[in-house]
């Protein structure tokens, strides 16, 4: 835990213990005075309540009618997973399944458990210990992207265009929120206020201004 409760200035080599930083505040090293680290500006329940939100809007996602395509007055209605079946029943079994962990479960995953790491301290409830959680946070953040699904989509639509008459449906619309949410989250989780409490301090403490 020690690299999370410490931090090094890049250019003069100074460790410095980290503290909680309000938002817009910066700390510099108390050494050459170089920005070390600045403090979120949407302040501390942003994370929370993007979670929370990214969550909800994930129940329409799935629900309502993704994209809708017309041809030859036969108009064809598509959910959310209807192109992974589809990738599925194409033999593209493995691209399926990335399409599904990558633009769904994880996505998901990540937002509940931001939810749940931030809820103790907003909430005032006891801090429990959430050390497993929080690195599997970090590791989920490299592989939740929902945004690379809805460039895919919004793609796909610009060059069928001319061949089909489609619309995009609300479902659609709720998963771009849901991904929008996931975004600010992850932006705005300050992952160094999930660690237990710990007493050993580092030589000096940052500067915030």
């Amino acid at each position: 835990m020690a690299s999370q409760l410490s931090l090094t200035c890049h250019l003069c080599g100074q460790e410095h213990r980290r503290i909680r930083l309000e938002p817009g505040e910066k700390a510099l090293c108390t050494r050459c005075g170089a920005v070390l680290e600045t403090g979120a500006r949407l302040g501390p329940d942003t994370a929370l309540a993007f979670s929370v939100t990214g969550l909800i809007l994930s129940v329409p996602a799935v629900l309502l009618p993704f994209v809708s395509a017309r041809t030859l007055g036969d108009e064809r209605i598509s959910l959310l997973f209807t192109g992974v079946g589809s990738l599925w029943g194409g033999g593209m079994r493995l691209l399926s399944v990335l399409v599904f962990l990558c633009g769904w479960l994880l996505p998901l995953t990540l937002l509940a458990a931001f939810a749940i790491l931030r809820a103790p301290s907003q909430m005032g409830w006891d801090k429990a210990d959430f050390r497993l959680l929080s690195r599997a946070a970090r590791v989920l953040e490299r592989w939740a992207i929902p945004e690379v699904q809805v460039l895919a989509v919004l793609v796909a639509l610009m060059k069928l265009g001319d061949a089909l008459d489609s619309t995009i449906g609300p479902g659609f619309w709720c998963y771009c929120g849901m991904a929008l949410s996931l975004l600010i989250a992850r932006h705005s989780f300050d992952f160094d206020s999930t660690a237990p409490p710990h007493h050993a301090g580092g030589r000096d403490s940052t500067a915030p201004t």
